[in-house]
């Protein structure tokens, strides 16, 4: 029972840890005036294990495929 909760403290602080990256990265894009080509891209999939619907596992800064959502 104790590591059964150890584990939800552990699991909590690592989404927690992992929003806040995102949100001064967001800050940052904002601040240099950039656009985050992962997060605006239409073949965007979504998923924590998927990346790309084109390009599974490519960079999307270099992305030949990209397209911004309207």
């Amino acid at each position: 029972m104790k590591n059964l909760g150890m584990e939800r403290m552990r699991l909590q602080s690592h989404s927690h840890i992992k929003r806040l990256i995102a949100y001064h990265q967001q800050k940052l894009n904002l601040l240099a005036k950039t656009t985050d080509r992962k997060t605006t891209c239409i073949y965007n999939a979504h998923s924590p294990f998927l990346l790309c619907a084109v390009n599974p596992t490519g960079n999307c800064e270099q992305c030949h495929h990209y397209q911004p959502q309207k």
